[in-house]
């Protein structure tokens, strides 16, 4: 059974050399009021060996290279093209919380041996992997094993007692940041950093690129559960951090889309009182949006959600469906489709099975659940909507035509319209998921196809466990949320 996440274990230096930990000298020079210590971390999944080790395979035999043909090659962030459990973390950071006079764990760096503070612990081991390509992905192997590294940490700390979290992301090398840095500031999006001896560890964020598509990029996190006390009697522990994703995963992936549906004018004025008449207007795009408000900052350590503060909707006409100021992922029609018997086809020629698809996926922080509006007009409250787009030639720009809702099998314990998107769980509208390395077309591969219409909700199956889910065509019924046999039981969302 794979389990959601990575354990960062932290083991004591002594038992790998096989003495007692009076005979452990430490050398170095100490700064005054501080202590070193010394932290040998091994981060692997529930104690497992890491990979390598006599009896496990080389960490070869759990990465794979794109072909670049069925699975495009693309360096992270990674890309959500499926369902798929693959990870490219190519950093990951440990932070330490040092417990104030009141109680509450506060951001503190630890000094280093030469007497200089640290932001935080990297642990380097994750980017070896890129060795093989830039392009490489995690995928477990047959074993369905977690990327596993050794790391020591040196560090002088005050006394007092500590927790740690780790933070992991695949962004290392991106210019342009979707997730905030705690270690860096940024004026456009007002990012403030943390400061040290104020930021709680429960009250830590990490925000979202406020952009019209609040797309974010793979994130995981987890902090120790028992604390580590300074006090000079030993100066080597054993802790252990179970991470998980901190964000939610969404897939698109739909076929046969209409070319044209009606709306008004944008345009057009109404003050004669006169209803004009519905006018056709092609489809140039589809989105998922998340109604209403939506949050652009998670509470890291806990991977909670947090109210939404961002608008959503644009109301910029009686007439028609607003237009929405933000979403979650967006996928254009593309220029070489081409039109027939009123659907768009060829929208994807190298999907061999659904060539009249469009496939598109993207992480997203956590959301809380929607709340139903008193009112009695439609207020575009719902949890997820699909919308389409079109394209208006004398306003130079694009205008929400449909808003569909996207509507939660009732057998996961939430209203079917008012459901949270909770961080490590994956939401597709759409199947498609590939062999455990993506050497072959997709095992599932099952578009929604929208060619039925466009007034009828469409219908998923939150997917727990990262792997599996439910999309099936406009109206149609969703299984319980409980796992269908032939699935089987494969938690995920570990690293």
């Amino acid at each position: 059974m794979r389990y959601a996440g990575i354990f960062i274990i932290s083991t004591l230096l002594v038992l790998a050399v096989g003495c007692s930990c009076g005979d452990v000298s430490v050398e170095s020079m100490v700064q005054p009021g501080l202590q070193k210590v010394e932290v040998h971390f091994d981060l692997n999944t529930n104690g497992d060996l890491p990979a390598g080790n006599d009896g496990f395979p080389q960490v070869e035999d759990m990465t794979f290279v794109p072909d670049g043909t069925l699975l495009p090659q693309s360096e992270p962030p990674r890309m959500v093209l499926s369902s798929n459990n693959w990870q490219q973390v190519n950093d990951v950071r440990i932070y330490v919380f040092r417990k104030n006079e009141v109680g509450d764990f506060v951001y503190y760096k630890p000094t280093t041996e030469d007497g200089l503070k640290q932001d935080y612990l990297s642990v380097d081991d994750f980017t070896l992997k890129f060795a093989q390509s830039p392009y490489v992905v995690w995928w477990g192997g047959t074993q369905d094993l977690n990327e596993s590294h050794s790391y020591v940490g040196q560090m002088q700390l005050e006394t007092g007692e500590y927790t740690f979290l780790a933070v992991a992301r695949d962004d290392a090398k991106s210019e342009v940041k979707r997730i905030s840095d705690p270690n860096q500031s940024d004026a456009r999006y007002q990012w403030p950093i943390w400061t040290e001896g104020e930021t709680q560890l429960l009250d830590a964020v990490l925000y979202c690129a406020d952009e019209k598509v609040m797309v974010a990029t793979e994130l995981f996190s987890g902090y120790t559960a028992q604390t580590v006390v300074v006090d000079g009697t030993t100066s080597h522990f054993y802790r252990s951090i179970f991470l998980e994703r901190a964000v939610a995963g969404i897939l698109l992936y739909v076929e046969n889309i209409p070319t044209v549906l009606q709306a008004y004018d944008p345009d057009e004025e109404l003050a004669t009182g006169i209803i004009p008449m519905p006018i056709d207007y092609k489809v140039v795009g589809l989105g998922v949006v998340q109604g209403v408000v939506l949050s652009d900052q998670v509470l890291i350590a806990d991977r909670k959600a947090l109210d939404g503060r961002l608008n959503v909707p644009l109301y910029n006409h009686p007439l028609n469906p607003p237009t929405p100021e933000r979403m979650l992922l967006k996928i254009d029609i593309p220029e070489h489709a081409t039109i027939r018997n009123g659907i768009y086809e060829g929208t994807s020629p190298d999907n061999e099975r659904h060539p009249n698809s469009l496939c598109a996926g993207s992480f997203v922080m956590p959301q809380l659940a929607n709340k139903a509006s008193s009112s009695d007009h439609e207020s575009y409250d719902k949890s997820l909507y699909l919308v389409f787009y079109g394209y208006d030639e004398s306003l130079g720009q694009e205008f929400a035509l449909a808003w569909v809702p996207i509507r939660l099998n009732a057998g996961a314990g939430y209203d079917s319209h008012y459901y949270p998107l909770e961080a490590n769980h994956f939401y597709s509208i759409g199947r498609r998921c590939y062999t455990g390395n993506g050497e072959d077309f997709p095992e599932e591969d099952e578009p929604i196809d929208l060619q039925k219409g466009t007034t009828a909700d469409i219908e998923i199956k939150i997917d727990p466990f990262w792997n599996e889910y439910y999309g099936g065509e406009i109206g149609d019924p969703a299984p319980g949320l409980g796992l269908d046999p032939e699935w089987g039981d494969h938690p995920a969302g570990n690293l």
